[in-house]
């Protein structure tokens, strides 16, 4: 298992982190989110938003602790999110295209022994010229 270091940023680094932060939660929890579900739109997105976008342009060094557990909260939630998405993608797509490939015989990479074979080289063959032209 790989572990992640979490990069220290600088002054400049911060400053951003907090103004893009307080930006995406305004964005996403003060407006988004409201009008798709048919909210009325909170107070506390805004506030949250202000208060990081504010912090970071007046006191950026200061917001690292705040950088660090929001990256390491990042790392978490990655860790259960993507087995749980590849998995639902597996059993979603993956799984069912192999077994109905599978149930009408289709082999896409020829794994049959053939004992009368000399050899399984598949010859390639030169594109031409014309395939050039419009390769789409």
């Amino acid at each position: 298992m790989t572990t992640h270091d979490i990069p220290e940023l600088d002054r400049k680094g911060l400053r951003e982190f907090g103004l893009v932060t307080g930006a995406i939660f305004v964005a996403l929890f003060g407006l988004f989110f409201p009008w798709l579900l048919e909210l009325n739109s909170p107070i506390w997105p805004w506030v949250l938003g202000a208060s990081l976008a504010i912090w970071g342009l007046a006191a950026p060094t200061t917001l690292g602790p705040v950088y660090r557990a929001w990256m390491r909260l990042g790392l978490l939630i990655s860790k259960i999110t993507t087995p749980v998405v590849l998995g639902v993608v597996f059993f979603l797509v993956i799984f069912p295209t192999g077994f109905v490939m599978r149930l009408f015989g289709r082999d896409p990479m020829t794994r049959q022994i053939d004992e009368k074979a000399t050899s399984y080289r598949v010859p390639s063959t030169k594109p031409s010229k014309n395939a050039m032209e419009r390769p789409f």
